[in-house]
């Protein structure tokens, strides 16, 4: 499901927020299309007149701002983002047709789909199968079809096997498709059939998970999340709530996942440098069940952490403690489901106060991937790595963003509606 990420430089590009008349109209002229087709031509072509880049620029402000906010959980300015995740934001920001409705639903349940336009076929290669991956499947549809340049979408799954994923890669390579957009979750093991797409003059982008160094250069481009700077910032905010000398469990999903690889180690190094102590770790495939298992089995141990880390939602780990009345451990993750916000809602009104800071899901880094990967093909020159920072947020200030009608098992804090939500989740 998820990501690695080392330190990374480079200065960010100022952006005005200013919209001239011009780009206006422009906007305008944009929005009111329900169709545009781009000049024919496979891998290596523009794929579309300029006119139809969607840009920080050319799209309502209050919108953008609106987004930027619902996506990271908090104010950040345009021009503190990268020139490609503001544009990739600008494209989230615009509200859906009716026709871009039906398609979204459409493309949802079916292994492919035509929006009627374009010329590009993008393909979007998922590595394993729960409610995060579904909904991010939903997050890179809807920002597919809000571009004119994107003819086709093709998805194929991989339910968490490198095999599978090493033969749904050269699947598409022999489709012969356009833009391949993948999460990395298994690293270095599928460079090699990146790299055969990437020389078959696929544009390959991948997402939130890092490559390694030496597999860097077997893509177009990465849009990684930073998880050792979340983490960091995340293990700071509890060394200040809980001071120094406590113990802390740490658990992930799969065993030698390269998401873990890259926030233990940071998480650990504050930690440890204020004195506390690792009690436990453990896996759980991040599924409901594992970490319901994982969650028994600390209590039965006897051991009572004062924080718990893990890189998915903390519902299970907590329910048992709030169950008995018992205030539970400080709670630290990067996804943290609605269904987490509901908890530490209902706990709070039956007397029992829960800790926790969290990050915004990052299930929405395939937008990222989706316009980075259109760039590309337009011929702009964008970044081999794009910077993306995601701060940590205590719940508590974002509780008031949970409502009745969003599912449950979607991460806080996706950018799609309910409605869409919904429709993600139900897919196949």
């Amino acid at each position: 499901m998820r990501m690695a990420s080392r330190a990374r430089s480079g200065p960010n590009r100022n952006r005005s927020v200013l919209q001239p008349l011009a780009a206006l109209l422009l906007a305008a002229s944009l929005a009111g299309c329900s169709t545009t087709t781009g000049p024919s031509g496979g891998s290596g072509t523009t794929g579309a007149a300029s006119g139809d880049d969607i840009t920080a620029e050319s799209v309502d402000q209050q919108a953008l701002a609106a987004t930027i906010k619902k996506t990271f959980l908090t104010d950040i300015p345009v021009s503190d983002l990268d020139p490609v995740v503001a544009d990739a934001m600008a494209a989230a920001s615009r509200s859906f047709t009716p026709e871009q409705n039906e398609l979204f639903k459409t493309c949802l349940q079916q292994g492919s789909c035509d929006t009627g336009r374009g010329s590009l076929t993008m393909a979007l290669a998922m590595q394993n199968a729960n409610p995060w991956v579904s909904v991010f499947r939903g997050e890179a549809t809807a920002q597919a079809l809000a571009y004119p340049q994107v003819k086709r979408i093709v998805y194929n799954n991989a339910n968490g096997d490198v095999a599978a994923v090493l033969a749904n890669l050269r699947s598409l390579i022999a489709q012969r498709v356009d833009i391949i957009v993948t999460d990395p979750v298994f690293g270095g093991a599928i460079a090699s059939a990146l790299q055969q797409a990437k020389q078959a003059g696929i544009t390959v982008v991948t997402v939130n998970s890092e490559l390694p160094e030496d597999a860097a250069s077997s893509v177009s481009a990465q849009v990684p999340l930073s998880l050792c700077d979340l983490y960091t910032e995340g293990a700071q905010a509890l060394v200040r709530k809980l001071g120094n000398g406590k113990s802390y469990a740490l658990y992930t999903g799969i065993p030698g996942n390269s998401s873990a690889s890259a926030w233990q180690p940071c998480a650990k190094k504050v930690l440890d440098g204020a004195g506390w102590t690792q009690v436990t770790e453990g896996f759980t495939q991040w599924t409901p069940q594992g970490a319901a298992q994982a969650a028994n089995a600390l209590l039965a141990s006897g051991q009572e952490p004062a924080a718990i880390i893990y890189d998915y939602t903390t519902d299970d780990f907590a329910k048992p403690y709030i169950a008995e009345g018992r205030t539970p451990p400080v709670f630290l993750s990067d996804v943290m489901n609605y269904s987490w916000l509901s908890l530490v809602q209902q706990a709070k009104q039956s007397g029992t106060n829960v800790t926790s800071w969290l990050a915004s899901s990052h299930v929405w880094f395939g937008r990222f991937g989706v316009t980075a990967g259109i760039k590309i093909k337009q011929g702009q020159q964008i970044p081999a790595e794009v910077p993306v920072r995601v701060p940590t947020v205590a719940t508590d200030s974002v509780l008031d963003t949970n409502r009745a009608d969003i599912p449950s098992s979607v991460p806080v804090s996706s950018l799609l509606t309910p409605e869409q939500m919904n429709l993600a989740l139900a897919a196949p």
